[in-house]
């Protein structure tokens, strides 16, 4: 498991959950009254997440792969809450998380992969430069 996939798509949900939050309540101001809808709003976003986070192993693309997470963890919020918008913005925001999440990690490897060939190379002309007798 990749821990900092892990964070990033965690900080991802929760930032996730508290803008479907915001919307909720601009959408349908009689919900800023209902806290437990509102927790459970945050904290599905925040287990998609996780989820993502810790499915760095499932050999999907990463838009199939965040889509499916998604739907399947937002799926019991909308059956008990039988709001099927919840379903719909879990899955596009199981897509971006993933999308995201996979591109910072990606990129952040293709850096380490860089950093560590510069690395070699100083160390091949030391030695090069410095022969032992």
């Amino acid at each position: 498991m990749n821990v900092k996939r892990l964070v990033i798509a965690t900080i991802l949900g929760i930032l996730s959950g508290l803008f479907c939050m915001y919307g909720a309540i601009a959408k349908f101001p009689e919900f800023a009254s209902d806290t437990l809808l509102l927790i459970g709003i945050v904290y599905n976003r925040a287990l998609i997440g996780i989820m993502i986070g810790i499915a760095d192993n499932i050999d999907l693309h990463p838009a199939l792969r965040g889509a499916v997470i998604g739907v399947v963890v937002s799926m019991a919020m909308a059956i008990f809450d039988a709001s099927w918008i919840l379903l719909g913005f879990g899955l596009v925001y199981g897509v971006l998380i993933d999308v995201v999440t996979s591109k910072t990690i990606s990129k952040s490897s293709k850096n380490e992969d860089r950093r560590s060939q510069t690395i070699q190379v100083h160390q091949d002309d030391n030695e090069t430069n410095n022969p032992v007798s």
